[in-house]
């Protein structure tokens, strides 16, 4: 018992590839073995195969089993070498991925995701900004990245979280980030002064331009800025995108002064309601923007602009862009039968 004891300890601190490596080795080779020792009683190595699964396994289903002294002998050791280091084997893959669930949770591994979301920085807006994707796209993968936050702030199989500082190169390439569709970098919530927030998401900015620099990779950003006045220190950065959420928020409410309802529009657009903001692509039988706009209008939609250009209702008769991006508003019904 002293001998075995010593010997199932050394196992257990053997390396996980080579126990891997051990015990398909010993399987196998039992296989063969009490079919080389009784021939009549196994017809074949898979009928030997069969027995040792069902042995080191503890299923034991007696079908077939060893009848000469020499088979006997040998599954007694198979019963007690064997089982053990069966055993073994199954506790360290458990143990295994139930390490590899804690990493994860605790955004320690890295991404392998592709044509992903990311999100930077875990605040309020970002849990309602991640709410929002999950409702709206049933596919589609979202990283968090977090440097305060310890462990993943939601259990979704379509999140993943990266802990570490966003401004830190590694911490970004661990998130995937050249194979991800766009970021969305949202401002700090923990500083005292705005300045000192939009000071922070300059700093991830720039960390995402010098990437894709150096990947040659053209990364889509998008930065929450606290004071439109703090964009211009963002114009030498690649950031396609900027949400100003404070100036947003107060010219609303000017506008919502002077005409009652204003703001009633904006946000049943911006919640969950019936009429959304969709994007689609151009149809070739759109020659100028007046055949989009008539024919969309018949399928119960209102073309808005190709990308951030709203002045296309000055320029009708104008032609309509292979790339364009259109921006309609509708319900959800007749944005599936346009794109379909």
């Amino acid at each position: 018992m002293i001998f075995f004891r010593h010997l199932f300890v050394k196992v257990i601190r053997l390396n996980n590839w080579f126990l891997l490596l051990s015990t398909i080795v010993l399987v196998l080779t039992s296989s063969y073995f009490i079919y080389f020792l009784e021939p009549d009683t196994f017809a074949d190595p898979f009928e030997g195969l069969w027995w040792t699964m069902t042995t080191v396994t503890t299923v034991g289903y007696g079908d077939v089993s060893p009848t000469t002294v020499s088979g006997k002998i040998f599954a007694m050791f198979l019963y007690i070498i064997g089982i053990g280091i069966m055993t073994i084997f199954i506790g360290k893959a458990v143990d295994f991925l139930s390490v590899r669930k804690r990493l994860k949770e605790a955004g320690k591994l890295n991404i392998t995701t592709e044509d992903h979301i990311i999100l930077i920085n875990w605040t309020k807006k970002a849990s309602i900004t991640l709410e929002e994707l999950l409702k709206t796209f049933n596919d589609i993968s979202i990283v968090i990245i977090d440097e305060k936050v310890t462990k993943t702030p939601i259990l979704h199989e379509q999140v993943e979280f990266v802990h570490g500082n966003p401004a830190n190169t590694d911490v970004l390439l661990q998130a995937n980030l050249l194979k991800s569709k766009s970021i969305m970098v949202f401002a700090s919530e923990d500083s005292v002064a705005t300045s000192q927030a939009d000071g922070q998401t300059l700093l991830i900015a720039t960390t995402l331009e010098s990437i894709g620099k150096e990947y040659k990779k053209n990364i889509y950003t998008i930065c929450e800025v606290l004071e439109s006045r703090h964009i211009q220190a963002f114009q030498h950065v690649s950031v396609e995108e900027f949400i100003t959420a404070n100036d947003t928020a107060a010219h609303l409410a000017a506008r919502s002064i002077l005409y009652n309802g204003s703001s009633e529009i904006i946000r049943q657009l911006t919640s969950n309601t019936a009429y959304d903001l969709y994007s689609i692509s151009k149809k070739d039988a759109w020659k100028t923007y007046e055949d989009a706009r008539a024919e969309l209008a018949v399928q119960g939609a209102m073309l808005i602009s190709n990308g951030n250009d709203l002045s296309i209702i000055k320029q009708l008769s104008a032609p309509i862009p292979h790339d364009a991006k259109l921006f309609i508003i509708c319900d959800e019904s007749a944005y599936e039968r346009i794109i379909s």
